[in-house]
């Protein structure tokens, strides 16, 4: 088993466990890291069981690659997740919450009430 597929297998089953977290991976080739982000922080902080499974992964994990790097971390930490691979407990659709703004109203509603008689339109000025 190859490292990568290693990590994504226990994150899987890390995520099955513990449904309430959210797990983001990325592997750093240039320095052989593998960084895994586990939000939220007090979830980890408190929780006994899943610090005693998260020391079991890194354990192991050592033990299989020495010449690899495992890292755990959270949200406040100075390294960061920029290109994550992977991810657990995220919802990929795009929301958008405001109550200042109703949206409906703006798409449905742009053109009421709107003149574009005198409207510019610069299209055809070149």
């Amino acid at each position: 088993m190859k490292s990568r597929e290693f990590i994504k297998t226990k994150l899987n089953e890390l995520y099955t466990k513990f449904s309430d977290i959210r797990i983001r991976y990325e592997y750093r080739a240039n320095t052989y890291s593998h960084l895994i982000e586990i939000i939220p922080f007090n979830f980890f902080e408190e929780n006994e069981e899943y610090i005693t499974i998260e020391s079991k992964i890194e354990e192991d994990f050592e033990n299989m690659f020495p010449n690899e790097n495992i890292l755990f971390i959270s949200d406040g930490s100075l390294t960061e997740i920029i290109n994550p691979e992977f991810r657990l407990g995220y919802d990929d659709t795009i929301k958008f919450n405001n109550d200042v703004l109703n949206i409906d109203y703006i798409v449905d509603g742009f053109n009421d009430g709107l003149d574009f008689q005198y409207s510019n339109n610069y299209a055809l000025a070149s």
